[in-house]
């Protein structure tokens, strides 16, 4: 509803630009105020979302306010304009200096509040632009300053903003055919005035421009100290922050200026939006593919009314105009929600298209895990949700994105099943609609090939550290056996054959009782190491047999 509010704004103000062309007023498209429409849609429309979901949000609550601000502007320009000039042209000839004395000029085709809804609109864009590049860019993307050391450039926005708008609200309304008009009751209080003092203006300029300057420095510091995923979320608004400033300063040097300026409302929110669905900043990129919808076909309406205005305008009057640009735009509006659709909501709408990137990432992937990572991502991406997991006996295997998003209380759980029997469970972050169960109801069997594959190479991989464990336990009983037990045996045999070999010639009779004894010790030593190899895994299995090893085992236990 607020939306669309927005919408009848700017579309209520374009309706009156062939009267106002009529009146001979060169309107609003040749003024330049085109970026104020631009500015309402592109910062209004997302706002209103953000803050529908994160009430708390000041960045979103400065954008409604900056997009509120333009289309009430714009509108109330263009009511005033209406009903003076309509008063000018069809009244006395003392139209001109009524207005200069206060007041909508008599005539009867005046409109009632005129006069206040030009001065209002004279100094209301003030604001509205000026929150952008200093507020807006200080507090984003969390609504806070980096620090509380950033105070003075905060206090130095809201003076410099402040000074501006009071500037304009003590300049008289000149455009045209209306020369320095203030609204009736206060031009006697502002009469002879053109602004505030010179140096309260330089004043407030030196603290907006410091202002802007801190604030793109913010962005860098934010970006400097953030990690990779905020990073890449700041990184467009930073450049186009320093696009902003750059346009301004180009501005204030070249005679085409108002043009500058008008383009400079543009890189913020456009940036803001490729943070959003891209990046996923705020968690809104789900909310937003009717916002998307919903701004390319007011642009869409914007453009092809501006031009059936210009070009056919005096010949079939606005209605028709309108009417024309209503039956145009339809088939705009089906194929560009079309379009947003699936930016944001992926392929809900092409099952095949879905099934094959799923195809693709079961064949591109490596390792089990690897797979699972891979088909957990291209669910999150074909569903456009926020978080996908796949759990197998509760426990999280695979995941993509991060849980806590919008909507982070609700879950759905899916059952997988491979030949009729449950292999694990896909977890998502979001309710599913009709059509996403639809949907997943193709996808969960590749899912679920995909699970069972993980757990035939978990239990693979388990196995191969069982069998590694074995081995490496067999290893260490070796080196015991043979290091403690073989190895001081043959030391103590060597001994025993160097004591024979010295009493072979002085006592032969102790020689050869000592030989017999090493006998017997060799023959002993030969069956240890026997034993050592008997017990030896799984070699004994693969040559024996079971049924073979069950007898040796039987024997030594005899023997």
């Amino acid at each position: 509803m607020a939306a669309g509010a927005l919408l009848v704004l700017v579309l209520g103000t374009l309706v009156v630009e062939p009267r106002l062309r009529q009146l001979g007023v060169t309107g609003i498209v040749e003024r330049f105020d085109a970026f104020r429409a631009v500015a309402a849609l592109a910062f209004g429309v997302p706002g209103l979302f953000v803050v529908a979901q994160r009430p708390g949000s000041r960045v979103g609550w400065v954008m409604v306010v900056v997009g509120t601000a333009q289309a009430l502007g714009l509108a109330l320009g263009a009511y005033g304009l209406l009903g003076i000039n309509g008063g000018i042209n069809g009244g006395l000839n003392g139209g001109v200096k009524g207005s200069l004395d206060g007041g909508a000029v008599g005539g009867g085709t005046g409109l009632p509040g005129d006069d206040w809804a030009m001065w209002v609109s004279n100094w209301l864009w003030i604001p509205a632009y000026l929150l952008v590049p200093t507020i807006f860019l200080l507090i984003f993307p969390d609504g806070r300053l980096p620090s509380r050391r950033w105070w003075p450039a905060r206090a130095a926005a809201y003076a410099g903003i402040g000074v501006h708008t009071l500037d304009w609200m003590a300049r008289p309304v000149t455009y045209e055919q209306v020369p320095g008009l203030f609204p009736k009751g206060y031009a006697g209080v502002l009469a002879g005035l053109t602004g505030v003092p010179d140096a309260l203006r330089t004043a407030g300029t030196v603290c907006t421009v410091g202002a802007v300057l801190a604030a793109v420095g913010s962005l860098v510091v934010r970006y400097r100290s953030a990690g990779e995923e905020v990073r890449r979320r700041l990184q467009w608004v930073l450049a186009a922050a320093l696009l902003t400033v750059g346009l301004l300063g180009v501005a204030l040097f070249v005679p085409w200026g108002p043009v500058i300026v008008a383009l400079a409302a543009v890189p913020l929110p456009v940036a803001v939006a490729v943070a959003v669905v891209a990046h996923r900043l705020w968690d809104l990129d789900l909310l937003l593919s009717r916002a998307l919808a919903f701004g390319a076909v007011s642009v869409a309406l914007l453009a092809a009314y501006a031009l059936v205005a210009a070009t056919l305008g005096n010949a079939i009057g606005s209605g028709a105009s309108a009417l024309i640009v209503a039956l145009a735009v339809h088939p705009v509006y089906l194929r560009v929600s079309a379009a947003a659709n699936r930016l944001v909501y992926g392929d809900r709408d092409d099952p095949a298209r879905a099934l094959r990137r799923l195809g693709v990432r079961l064949s591109d992937a490596g390792a089990p895990g690897d797979l699972l990572e891979r088909m957990a991502a291209e669910v999150g991406r074909v569903l456009r949700m926020h978080y996908v997991a796949v759990e197998e006996s509760g426990v999280v295997v695979a995941s993509w994105g991060r849980p806590g998003g919008v909507g982070a209380d609700v879950t759905e759980r899916v059952p997988l099943l491979y030949q009729g029997e449950p292999v694990g469970t896909l977890v998502l972050g979001e309710r599913l609609r009709p059509k996403d169960r639809a949907l997943l109801a193709q996808l969960a069997p590749h899912v679920a090939v995909a699970v069972r594959a993980h757990r035939l190479g978990a239990d693979l991989e388990r196995s191969h550290g069982r069998l590694l464990a074995a081995r490496q336990e067999e290893r260490d009983r070796l080196l015991y056996e043979l290091h403690d037990g073989v190895g001081p045996t043959l030391a103590a045999l060597a001994l025993q054959v160097d004591r024979s070999r010295r009493l072979v010639d002085t006592d032969p009779e102790e020689a050869k009782r000592v030989m017999e004894e090493l006998s017997g010790r060799i023959r002993g030593t030969v069956e240890n190491v026997r034993a050592i190899v008997n017990d030896l895994r799984p070699p004994p299995l693969d040559t024996l047999g079971a049924h073979g090893r069950a007898g040796r085992a039987r024997q030594g236990l005899r023997g």
